[in-house]
């Protein structure tokens, strides 16, 4: 089930391994992030909104990131504490005959971990198993290259494993059978000048300020892409070209997966030293329309031309995305920042407040607080998303098109994990100091969820949405409304910075409740864990 997956693997490790520039990805997973999230939100000139950052870009404009890790460095008369605490793994280093610094590191990741869940039914105990490599290595000053690969045998609270047994896929993983899965990610990036950026890869990007986006999160599985990023004087500029896979009755099995294709553009502005402006755009076509397969549309491949009138000129039912986002700092730590998402909308039908299916949207408002209280290295963040019925979905029409052009990639979607068709309040306060992270969020979040097999209310991004039963009366959270609250406490430790190798516990709670029933759920977790991946359990 995995062959799809290890033949990707296996070409980017012969590739990585001959190579030996450091324009490496920061990987952006929450946790460790704690660490150097307030370098990169309050520097100036640095577009925040592309993640994972480049570390070139990054560098240039903060503390080194190799300066943060190395100020966590604890040294010790022992030479196996200092390796083990403070060292990558695997370092190896060699000055070419042109006196540049080639380097190749493996790191090993691994996250185990125990954790106690008592429900309204029963209480179970759950062990995590995760094992895998983390390579990095670079030639010269232009080329370089990362790749990760890790195999997971794991339980799973059982409100996530009810996800994991209907969708077979594990949160923030790939395919999932038998709590057994595999998950890799990995890029060869080609820096031509301190301007423009090629970056192939098989994995995954994000685009926003906040905790959720609108526009691309890292909640679906990795997928094979092409990146071009342009950085001039003000502005920087993403092209990503994108294949998706629909694994519906695949059963795994990688030639029976349905295939569609993504153009993304997205332009970011710092207009002044506090105010950056965003443009988004995004298409989702299918590869094959009844008998005909279209394949990638070369309509699609200019990096500089506007999608949605290619679109209309195509005469074409590709799903086409627009959207905007704002960034204001105010007194430099302290941020506002915004998404709005637009699907399909008609001003018209929107003024008369009648509930018109089709206009389909999504807003994000957030508030981000570095110092928070005056205490160093205190960081408060309060964001709210709404998204409105059949955002992000398609129609099905037999042999012309159909739910594969939906915003959503392996089971699982491509911007907010909860779809559409909800409101959220999130809300976090971390703090950090030397080795240590203390982290308290909270997700408060109303969703409308179908009530029967045969009509949807836009929340089910799988669902077709002309499913719904009537065109008018749609209400953001209609439906079955349903109430659902996670909030967990984690303290953590970072044992190797080198290697984002972490000891971490915590607890936490989830209540969900509907007319059909009310569950709560109490986890008390502990664990080691390498902090590169993202997996969201917050639903």
């Amino acid at each position: 089930m995995f062959k799809k997956e290890i033949s990707i693997l296996a070409f980017i490790f012969v590739v990585v391994t001959q190579l030996t520039a450091q324009n490496y990805n920061i990987y952006n997973e929450r946790t460790f992030d704690n660490l150097f999230n307030m370098n990169a939100d309050t520097a100036s000139n640095f577009h925040s909104s592309f993640l994972p950052y480049s570390q070139n870009e990054f560098n240039a404009v903060t503390t080194p990131y190799d300066s943060i890790l190395n100020e966590l460095r604890v040294d010790n008369k022992s030479k196996f504490f200092n390796y083990f605490f403070n060292e990558n793994l695997i370092q190896l280093i060699n000055t070419n005959k042109n006196g540049v610094i080639e380097k190749s590191i493996i790191n090993p990741i691994l996250n185990t971990g125990f954790t106690y869940e008592k429900n309204n039914i029963e209480s179970q105990s759950l062990i995590e198993t995760s094992v895998g490599l983390n390579l990095q290595s670079n030639l010269g000053k232009k080329w370089s290259g990362q790749l990760l690969f890790l195999v997971d045998k794991s339980n799973y609270a059982s409100y996530i494993d009810e996800l994991v047994q209907d969708k077979n896929i594990s949160p923030g993983y790939g395919y999932s059978e038998n709590d057994r899965s595999f998950f890799t990610q990995g890029n060869i990036t080609f820096t031509a000048d301190k301007n423009f950026t090629f970056q192939a890869g098989y994995g995954k990007n994000f685009i926003g300020d906040g905790y959720r986006s609108l526009f691309l999160s890292d909640n679906a599985n990795s997928y094979p892409y092409l990146k071009i990023t342009a950085n001039i004087w003000k502005l920087k500029y993403m092209a990503l070209y994108s294949v998706y896979q629909d694994i519906r009755g695949s059963n795994g099995v990688a030639s029976d997966y349905f295939t569609k294709y993504s153009t993304i553009h997205y332009l970011s502005f710092n207009a002044t030293k506090w105010l950056n402006v965003g443009f988004f755009e995004s298409i989702i076509f299918q590869a094959q329309e009844g008998q005909f397969y279209r394949g990638f549309d070369i309509n699609y491949l200019n990096p500089v031309i506007f999608l949605r009138p290619t679109e209309y000129s195509q005469g074409s039912s590709d799903n086409a995305l627009l959207g905007g986002s704002l960034k204001i700092k105010i007194k430099k730590k302290n941020i506002l920042y915004g998404q709005i998402i637009l699907d399909e909308f008609l001003l018209n039908e929107l003024k008369s407040g009648n509930g018109w299916w089709a206009n389909k949207y999504g807003i994000q408002v957030g508030l981000k607080m570095y110092d928070f209280l005056w205490v160093k290295n205190l960081r408060f963040q309060l964001e709210y998303n709404i998204v409105r019925p059949f955002t992000y979905s398609h129609s099905y029409k037999p042999t012309e098109i159909s739910t594969l052009q939906n915003f959503a990639h392996f089971n699982a979607p491509l911007a907010h994990p909860l779809g559409a068709n909800f409101n959220e309040i999130f809300t976090s306060l971390s703090y950090h100091k030397k080795r240590w992270i203390f982290e308290g969020t909270s997700t408060i979040a109303q969703i409308g969820l179908d009530t029967n097999f045969t009509t949807s209310v836009g929340q089910d991004l799988y669902r077709p949405n002309n499913d719904r039963a009537q065109d008018y009366g749609y209400e953001t959270g209609g439906g079955l409304r349903t109430d659902i609250l996670n909030t967990t406490l984690k303290v953590s430790y970072v044992i190797n910075p080198k290697s984002r190798f972490t000891v971490s516990g915590g607890i936490t709670n989830r209540a969900y409740r509907n007319n059909v029933e009310t569950v709560s759920n109490n986890l008390f977790f502990i664990g080691l864990k390498t902090n590169i991946i993202n997996r969201y359990t917050d639903f």
